[in-house]
């Protein structure tokens, strides 16, 4: 079956790597033909945006990156074909073949996948700057729906008249009377409109988590089986992967919530189990009596609580049962011809 792809994502260090392990030889034909081609001056892993700060957008610029994604198919391709032959990709749109209990228990044993389905993008970036200025585009779209209504001209009138006497002289009685004005402005919105302004402290408090935990976080998710919802591949992208340079060029061509199914090739790197099995260091201390410990071992269980109660907080981002992350190779639209 032949197929071409549109792609959004490729990981050209992890291809690479793995396209070496593999054998090795087209990748070493490939780059010597582009290095040629290319004055010398990289091996395929150039940063396009240096092309362009040299030479502008011309066509010399549109050849290279033609080129350079010709690479990322033939890459792929070769890497998927090899991948196949010695069984080790599994493509699990054709795995599930019983019944969902069936199709888990033999998810653990999978390494390498590739699956089709429904997906969907979270910037994490992106959410945290719509959440601190929500309250703003609040304040515009239903300011100026109701526009035309006195109490709203005259406290908007007031606001601009009080943020304008304290650009000359700051004075904390002002600053004061402004909020007054401000949350007098904010009900009557929500009242006319209906809607919630967020609680400026709620947040507060959500950005410091998110700048915590989960700073400049780009996420994809993909369902694989429409009938299985709660089966997803889960994937934390690197924004110098993205082919065409930026997430907001993916959302102006396929959305954060594509309508058109697509494709994820990449490897498991955390599969959830419905009992975890794990063994933690902790468990040493599980038969120790405390008067037992040495000063030392006083100090490791001391720390090792500290970092169990941070891996608390951090499976707000972790998958679970059942699905699985992916570290992901290529995601593209794959059409077959």
């Amino acid at each position: 079956m032949k197929t071409i792809k549109d792609f959004i994502y490729f990981d050209y260090e992890k291809a690479k790597s793995l396209q070496s392990q593999l054998g090795g030889g087209l990748l070493n034909e490939i780059t010597r033909a582009f290095e040629s081609e290319s004055g010398g001056n990289s091996e395929l892993g150039f940063d396009l945006k240096i092309v362009s700060a040299k030479t502008g957008l011309n066509d010399r610029e549109k050849t290279v990156k033609t080129e350079k994604l010709e690479i990322y198919h033939e890459l792929l391709n070769d890497i998927e074909s090899k991948l196949f032959e010695s069984n080790t990709l599994k493509e699990l749109n054709t795995e599930f073949d019983n019944t969902f209990n069936d199709f888990l228990e033999k998810v653990p044993k999978y390494t390498y996948v590739k699956a089709t389905g429904w997906c969907t993008f979270e910037d994490y970036k992106r959410f945290t700057n719509v959440l601190e200025n929500f309250n703003e585009i609040q304040r515009l779209i239903f300011g100026s729906a109701h526009e035309n209504n006195p109490e709203i001209l005259n406290l908007k009138k007031e606001i601009d008249g009080k943020k304008k006497s304290l650009k000359r002289a700051h004075n904390q009685k002002e600053i004061n009377q402004l909020k007054v004005t401000e949350k007098k402005f904010d009900e009557i919105i929500q009242q006319l409109s209906g809607t919630n302004l967020l609680d400026e402290t709620f947040v507060e408090r959500i950005k410091v988590f998110m700048s915590t935990f989960n700073p400049n976080r780009l996420n994809f998710k993909l369902i694989p089986f429409d009938d299985f919802p709660e089966f997803q591949i889960m994937s934390n992208l690197k924004n110098e992967f993205l082919v065409n340079g930026s997430f907001e060029n993916v959302i102006y061509t396929y959305g954060s919530r594509p309508n058109i199914k697509l494709t994820i090739f990449g490897i498991i790197t955390s599969c959830p189990q419905l009992i975890d099995e794990r063994v933690k260091p902790s468990d040493e201390f599980n038969y120790i009596d405390e008067t037992e410990l040495t000063e030392e071992k006083v100090y490791e269980k001391a720390f090792g609580g500290v970092f169990n109660a941070i891996q608390g907080l951090e499976k707000f981002f972790e998958v679970y049962y059942p699905k699985v992350s992916v570290s992901p190779i290529g995601i593209y639209r794959e059409i077959v011809i």
